[in-house]
């Protein structure tokens, strides 16, 4: 179950963060608290409302991303890069006539 933060316009200045210069925020303890919020826990941004500057933070635990990683399946077959490589150059050589 994602728990929901709804930041407005109503916090209080114990719950004031500045945005740095590298684009990052601090969600203040007493947020982190209530919401249960930990270390490698991820945040999602949603409904954001430009015109309001309102957005809604979404918490998703970080065993629900380990429960989930890999869980969906891909055509695409992972490969090592040496490999994708060696096949590359064995193509182009044979569209290039290449020896």
């Amino acid at each position: 179950m994602t728990k929901v933060l709804f930041i407005l316009y109503s916090i209080t200045m114990n719950e004031l963060t500045t945005i740095t210069t590298k684009g990052q925020v601090t969600i203040p303890q007493i947020i982190r608290r209530q919401f249960g919020a930990k270390v490698g826990d991820k945040v999602a941004f949603d409904q954001i409302l430009p015109d309001k500057k309102q957005i809604v933070i979404r918490i998703i635990p970080q065993d629900i991303v380990n429960q989930i990683y890999g869980s969906l399946n891909s055509p695409v077959k992972f490969t090592k890069l040496p490999i994708v490589r060696q096949k590359a150059k064995k193509l182009l050589a044979k569209k290039y006539s290449l020896k």
